[in-house]
């Protein structure tokens, strides 16, 4: 998937600093989870084992009563150890605990103080295990203490066991006689284990993929909004104010959304602060240059009218010049309006001079509005400080013609106006 990449601070990106607030959070809290489920999954497993070896250990015990009814003691006979239960010598006896260990695959052993007696562990030749004994811990704990014990390491000959032992009592239970151990190898809870945390290691890398794919897509999206903005302001920033911001940005209903509806207010702010005159709210001068220009490039026909207000300074020397600013923004938005439903734009060009550009109509319709705009004045009353001021203008207006340029058809149409204030003002020359 190609994915976006926007201005970079250094040699990282916004985008690389996402996905690291995203995925190695992720990551991480993944680790910790594993492993804190690794150790809950030990810990359940080795808890399963102590249960099961515990029922195992008293099954065999229970098998012993039925079978052979009557108390455990040991004497010895001929230099041999031998282990009664009741009137039967049980040593030698495997039929029992080897039809259990068949079906528990455990480990079984029954002690005469430290010593096996009976047991289902082999050694390398397979040779059964007695008279090997059990280590001075576990004899303290289990024989001596009275208590049955859970180990989670006890080593037997060459191979490491979880192991439980449980104390084996007279009947008057005031005398430990012996002991039982079940053993079952740690490799085979190992082994388990380890494969329900490679399970789980296996959801947890499948489930950090599909995250982190839905994040590279939301990233993504998110990544070519702001490269959206970025443009967008890097265009104003080269005074390329009649920039478009992706429509994309401006209707989403985020905070992204709400920044990029600023950034085209903003962009409408800058473009009225340097396209308008601040008092009068026309285009100013230079953007009226820039607009002619594309007037002139499109190749239509047009007229440029200079208007200027007759006697001005007079309103700025008698009345002050707030009065001089109300009259040159009554004019403004009378001229303004004339422009309605007509093809063009009205400038401030300068003082109390504005310029008129009517596109695609002749020298005669361009005198006609002006006459119209002429009379308009004579119809208005300006009020300033509870006085009435009556305006008049005067206007100079040319038509664009092949081989002339624009600044001569402009300056053709200033010398109109120029003898329209010599003829007497208020009047429109063609």
């Amino acid at each position: 998937m190609k994915l976006a990449r926007v201005a970079k601070k250094g040699n990282r990106s916004f985008y690389v600093e996402f996905m690291m607030m995203t995925l190695v959070p992720l990551i991480i809290c993944s680790i910790i989870m594993m492993i804190v489920c690794s150790e809950s999954v030990r810990m359940a497993m080795t808890s399963e084992a102590e249960d099961n070896l515990r029922n195992v250990a008293l099954a065999v015990l229970k098998a012993y009563d039925v079978k052979y009814p009557g108390e455990y003691k040991v004497t010895v006979e001929d230099d041999a150890i031998k282990l009664y239960k009741g009137d039967s010598v049980i040593t030698g006896e495997y039929e029992l605990i080897d039809g259990i260990e068949d079906g528990s695959r455990l480990e079984i052993s029954i002690f005469s103080y430290d010593t096996r007696l009976i047991t289902t562990l082999r050694d390398e030749e397979g040779n059964r295990m007695i008279m090997t004994v059990a280590s001075g811990r576990i004899v303290d704990d289990v024989f001596y203490g009275q208590q049955p014990m859970f180990y989670d390491n006890v080593a037997i000959g060459t191979v490491d066991y979880y192991g439980y032992y449980a104390p084996i009592m007279s009947a008057d239970n005031t005398e430990c006689v012996g002991m039982i151990g079940v053993a079952k190898p740690i490799t085979d809870l190992t082994e388990s284990i380890t494969r329900s945390v490679l399970k789980n290691l296996v959801i947890m890398f499948g489930t950090i993929a599909v995250t982190s794919f839905f994040i590279m897509i939301f990233a993504n999206k998110l990544v070519i909004v702001v490269k959206h903005m970025l443009d967008f302001m890097k265009q104003l920033s080269e005074n390329r104010l009649d920039a478009k911001l992706d429509a994309s940005v401006a209707q989403r209903e985020d905070e992204l959304g709400e920044m990029g509806r600023n950034m085209s207010n903003l962009q409408i702010s800058l473009r009225r602060l340097i396209e308008r005159d601040v008092l009068t709210g026309l285009f100013n001068r230079r953007s009226a240059e820039k607009r002619i220009d594309e007037i002139e490039d499109s190749g239509v026909k047009y007229c440029v009218a200079i208007g200027d207000i007759d006697h001005f300074k007079n309103f700025n020397d008698t009345f002050g010049h707030e009065c001089g600013d109300v009259v040159l923004r009554e004019v403004a938005h009378l001229l303004n309006d004339s422009m309605n439903r007509r093809e063009g734009f009205v400038a401030r060009w300068g003082g109390e001079e504005f310029l008129i550009v009517y596109v695609n109509i002749d020298i005669h319709e361009a005198y006609d509005n002006l006459m119209l705009i002429r009379q308009a004045l004579h119809d208005k009353d300006v009020e300033y400080n509870g006085q009435i001021h009556k305006v008049t203008m005067t206007f100079g207006a040319a038509q664009k013609r092949d081989g002339i340029a624009i600044n001569h058809l402009i300056r053709e149409a200033d010398d109109k106006l120029y003898d329209g204030k010599q003829g007497g003002r208020d009047r429109v020359i063609v």
